[in-house]
């Protein structure tokens, strides 16, 4: 038989061994061609654009600070003052500084204006200025919050309204105001920052934890109107996380009257959990919304996301 009229399928051993080294051999220079190549970025928001609301401090800032180090510019907003109805210091003009400087510090551009969640008229201007400073907006992080503690019975009508107004009404304005530009746009993530209060009842937190159960319903319900403009909508539901809105004598004194400081709260905090943790950092909750909004969350929806050392694994709604 003729080498030309050989049959593809009668290669001897020796010829198909010889074949595979030599596709080896091709496999290995091309290999070793990417790895002197000029390394590529491994951020996955470069040149997208994200808006956190109450991102003065706390959990809003870590996430920026986060997103940030994946390539993205930010928007901070926040309301910046003092609600009459609210016992610990909120955030100011000057911790939104110190945010942007962080951001800015990553090599990344950062917007920071001054607006109330619960105005729909604030919260249009920030995106008006957002989409005439960087031609977009990818992702929404509706962060704001406010606390309150108090048997229902014992709160007054304003401290009870100032919760929901904030925590769940001003979630609703933000994802009205952004989610035009979303479906212009045809895609976008948008994260909720909850709480594992809005997976059960806690005695003194009525009015905190009915805010928190609306906002998971809100954004499941929202989840399925956005979905087909490939916008992705999910929660993320920390446990008690070491931010000043934890971190201050009238908290210490509710949730740890025998040892009203920083180690007794903390110490406090572990006997909810099953990990063996007190307090958790911000930043497992800007790595959790890191994570829903890169490609790897692509097709995660409308999921309420425990980041909770275990303290939902007993009990969860």
């Amino acid at each position: 038989m003729k080498k030309k009229d050989l049959n593809p399928n009668q290669l001897s051993r020796r010829q198909m061994v010889k074949n595979s080294g030599l596709a080896m051999a091709g496999l290995s220079t091309t290999s070793l061609a990417r790895t002197n190549a000029s390394p590529t970025t491994t951020k996955q928001q470069v040149g997208k654009v994200a808006l956190i609301t109450g991102g003065a401090r706390g959990i809003g800032r870590a996430i920026a600070i986060a997103l940030a180090k994946e390539g993205a510019n930010i928007v901070i907003c926040d309301i910046a003052a003092q609600m009459s109805s609210i016992a610990y210091p909120m955030g100011n003009s000057e911790d939104m500084t110190t945010t942007k400087k962080l951001v800015e510090a990553e090599g990344v551009k950062c917007l920071s204006m001054q607006a109330d969640v619960r105005s729909s008229t604030d919260l249009n201007k920030v995106v008006t200025q957002t989409v005439a400073d960087f031609g977009r907006l990818d992702i929404v992080i509706a962060n704001a919050g406010i606390a309150n503690m108090g048997f229902i019975e014992q709160m007054d009508d304003d401290a009870w309204e100032d919760i929901i107004a904030v925590n769940l009404v001003g979630v609703a304005r933000t994802l009205k105001a952004t989610i035009p530009q979303l479906r212009k746009q045809n895609t976008g993530r948008i994260v909720v920052i909850a709480s594992v209060s809005g997976r059960g009842g806690s005695p003194g937190m009525s009015a905190y934890n009915s805010s928190k159960w609306g906002a998971i319903g809100l954004t499941k319900s929202v989840a399925g109107e956005v979905g087909n403009n490939n916008i992705t909508c999910n929660a993320i539901c920390p446990t008690a996380i070491d931010t000043p809105m934890l971190q201050n004598d009238f908290v210490k004194k509710l949730w740890s009257p025998t040892n009203p400081t920083a180690a007794g709260l903390n110490e406090q905090m572990k006997g909810s959990h099953l990990l063996p943790i007190g307090l958790l950092d911000p930043k497992e909750i800007a790595n959790a919304a890191v994570f829903l909004c890169s490609p790897q969350a692509n097709f995660i929806t409308g999921v309420a996301l425990d980041v909770a050392a275990g303290s939902t694994a007993r009990n969860t709604a």
